[in-house]
């Protein structure tokens, strides 16, 4: 059960979870669940209680807890079954022992399975406030470490929003002003474009940094999932739901939610997210205790959101609320002048990445780069250049490097076309492709399916081009025959 009155310091009534971290206290003598719980509401805490470890885990199904504290020794289940129950399912949320004097050794064992740490009663009421505490910043800290474990290239954000053009210059000004807000932004764009790097960008540079920047493509979820990734879910909510699950945005407090192609979100989600940036308030799916939140809503949209409004498609009070501060990130074909700036900085990547030493471009390969109509904007150009890297023999990259590229060898043709001498180059096309497919089998260890993706083309399309160029004779990878290029299927 959720403790009464004293349970909300901050106002708030029955019914509704304000801000704050949740203790669950798991006790089977009714006395020191009220004890307990006085003292650790007082500090600001959400506490439930919990008679019993049954009780416990049917909790743990609705709830999900920043720390449970448990007694050793219960009779329907004993603190060491509640554990290993919990650890078999998570392995974050810290869990406190409290045991009695002659149950010291069962402490220890809890320590070795999973317990942050034990208590021993009779304790003061100073030392269960200081540990709980430290459980519960030990926790944050672990859910802090695996993000940055997700994101193993924020170092190079600064570089990734380069530009001397006049639109970024202009972009990146206001993105200074607006960064240390509340403000809510919408960041529209082609795919592509940067909308994810600059949204952490914005992140970064607002007072809420060292807290989380969790990130949802809400285009790659059903209804239902996105609606349990936004806002959890209790166990049993739907088939599959076989435990509880904190949401998204509970996740981010104090930190920032990035809601990537929002223009994707039904009807009905968009209700329910309305309400979350409006009143900062969620539900989770098939539970009924609201929770406060405290997040700031980046969103971003690869199509036009305020034609969704007019269509009818997009709530028109979830569009003002969630484009307070409306930015635009210009296609990579609008902002040429950029374009060399951001293949050094792939370059100098991509050679850190793969150990390479690659000194300068060829300038016949950097007048096509330029030229490209790059349709896939700096995702594309970051595709080509890695490629490009992997495939170079030497330490300048040269056109045959980038010929393997549709983009390119249409390029190439045009230019080609210009000076009168296509079929030169058609032929300069074909060994060019025979050179990269020889390399990427190199790369790869001549295994198809990796050669393939090196390519950027499909194993069907490998298949073909081998047979069109009687690739037949490559030396084969003696410790790897069945991936030999000899062998087709």
């Amino acid at each position: 059960m959720l403790i009464g009155a004293v349970m909300y310091p901050f106002g708030g009534g029955q019914g509704e979870v304000k801000m704050t971290e949740k203790i669950l206290i798991v006790d089977d003598e009714p006395e020191m669940l009220q004890t307990l719980g006085r003292i650790l509401s007082r500090k600001g805490y959400a506490v439930y209680t919990a008679e019993g470890g049954k009780e416990a885990c049917k909790a743990m199904e609705e709830t999900v807890f920043d720390l449970v504290i448990s007694d050793m020794a219960m009779e329907d289940l004993n603190g060491l079954e509640l554990l290993k129950i919990i650890r078999a399912t998570d392995s974050i949320t810290p869990f406190i022992m409290m045991t009695g004097v002659g149950t010291i050794e069962s402490a220890v064992e809890a320590i070795q399975i999973g317990a942050f740490h034990y208590i021993t009663k009779p304790f003061k009421n100073h030392d269960i406030e200081i540990l709980a505490q430290r459980a519960i910043e030990y926790g944050k800290l672990n859910r802090k470490l695996i993000d940055i474990n997700l994101s193993d290239e924020r170092e190079d954000l600064p570089r990734m929003l380069i530009g001397a053009s006049k639109s970024m210059h202009e972009l990146m000004k206001r993105v200074e002003k607006i960064s240390d807000s509340m403000a809510s932004v919408l960041i529209m764009g082609e795919t592509g474009t940067g909308k994810s790097v600059l949204a952490e960008r914005i992140h970064r540079k607002s007072s809420r940094r060292d807290n989380p920047f969790l990130t949802i493509d809400c285009a790659a979820l059903t209804e239902t999932l996105l609606e349990s990734e936004l806002f959890g879910h209790v166990k049993g909510a739907f088939t599959g739901a076989v435990q509880a699950k904190r949401g998204l945005l509970e996740e981010a407090q104090g930190g920032t939610v990035f809601l990537d192609e929002i223009c994707e979100i039904k009807p009905s989600t968009q209700v329910k997210l309305l309400r979350a940036v409006q009143d900062g308030i969620i539900k989770p799916v098939g539970g009924n205790h609201t929770v406060k939140i405290d997040v700031r809503f980046i969103s971003a949209s690869s199509r036009d959101l305020h034609g969704g409004v007019s269509s009818g498609q997009f709530r028109e009070e979830l569009y003002y609320r969630l484009a307070v501060v409306p930015l635009f990130l210009p296609p990579l074909r609008e902002r040429r002048e950029d374009i060399t700036l951001l293949i050094d900085f792939f370059l100098d990547k991509f050679c850190r990445k793969y150990n390479k030493k690659i000194s300068r471009i060829n300038a016949d390969v950097l007048e096509m780069l330029v030229n490209a109509s790059w349709k896939g904007n700096i995702r594309e150009l970051a595709n080509i250049i890695e490629r490009s890297v992997l495939l170079s023999e030497n330490e300048v990259i040269t056109p045959d490097c980038l010929l393997n590229s549709a983009e390119m060898q249409r390029i190439a043709l045009l230019k080609a076309g210009e000076r009168n001498d296509a079929l030169p180059l058609k032929q300069v096309v074909e060994e060019a492709e025979k050179r990269a497919i020889a390399m990427a089998f190199k790369t790869s260890k001549n295994n198809r399916t990796e050669a393939a993706r090196i390519l950027g083309i499909s194993r069907r399309a490998l298949y073909d081009k081998l047979a069109a160029y009687s690739l037949y004779d490559l030396e084969p990878d003696s410790d790897a025959p069945e991936n030999s290029i000899t062998r087709m299927e």
